[in-house]
């Protein structure tokens, strides 16, 4: 057989489901097979999404202390 080429052996992404040749294999913090690529955008899309949740609690809890300001100067009327 000349001329032939070996077969690669591939495994799926786990993210992406995309094939991925053995020699380029990641695995995740579970053990699954993934692309660089794809555990890293997974990664930052998990910081992204804290930092979109912190506003939200941090505008919260300054609408709490605001009102209970409110009410401690409504006290000493």
């Amino acid at each position: 057989m000349t001329g032939s080429t070996p077969k690669r052996s591939t495994t799926g992404c786990f993210i992406c489901s995309a094939s991925i040749p053995l020699e380029n294999c990641k695995t995740d913090e579970c053990g699954n097979a993934v692309h660089e690529d794809c555990y890293v955008r997974k990664t930052v899309s998990r910081f992204r999404m804290a930092e979109v949740v912190r506003p939200s609690e941090n505008w919260l809890s300054s609408i709490l202390a605001r009102f209970q300001l409110r009410l401690r100067e409504a006290d000493h009327y």
